[in-house]
């Protein structure tokens, strides 16, 4: 499974999450919490800038502070408000011209499942609903923000270095 995670992975080069559920645990946030998701997710998405990568939120969740400061985060695609993500995906692909299988994505719910099944390498954190962790190529050990975005960083860096 690792030699097929690396190849895989040298496939992709756009990174997506849920946010709810995969990223964020708690829907009342506090401002402290806001400010360590939007420092956490700030340095992910500028590691993987400078690696040559993309990175995204695709979310259920409507506008709020958190959607509101992620907007604010420069090389971001962020696709909130939406229950369709393979319809919000296909168009964000289109735009910047790459297919599915150059896509990694995280989802912990049953509605990330049309999504998940599209990608090139699907991902669930170990929370996640059964069959969203049947259906991932990959399940987080992190348990948290900071440990599942670290947790993709090496693994990217040990496929492209």
């Amino acid at each position: 499974m690792k030699n097929d995670l690396t190849v895989i992975l040298k496939e992709i080069k756009l990174f997506l999450f849920d946010l709810d559920g995969v990223l964020v645990h708690n829907n009342n946030l506090t401002v402290p919490q806001v400010e360590e998701i939007i420092q956490e997710i700030n340095k992910f998405s500028k590691e993987l800038t400078s690696s040559g990568l993309m990175f995204g939120i695709v979310t259920a969740r409507n506008q709020d502070e958190l959607i509101t400061e992620l907007d604010k985060i420069e090389n971001i695609f962020l696709i909130s408000s939406t229950l369709e993500k393979v319809k919000a995906v296909d168009k964000l692909l289109s735009r910047i011209s790459i297919s599915y299988k150059n896509v990694f994505y995280a989802g912990d719910e049953v509605l990330d499942l049309p999504l998940l099944a599209k990608v090139g390498l699907s991902a669930a954190p170990s929370w996640a609903k059964r069959e969203v962790k049947r259906s991932a190529k990959y399940v987080f050990m992190g348990t948290n923000i900071n440990s599942i975005l670290n947790e993709i960083l090496v693994l990217v860096k040990n496929v492209r270095n």
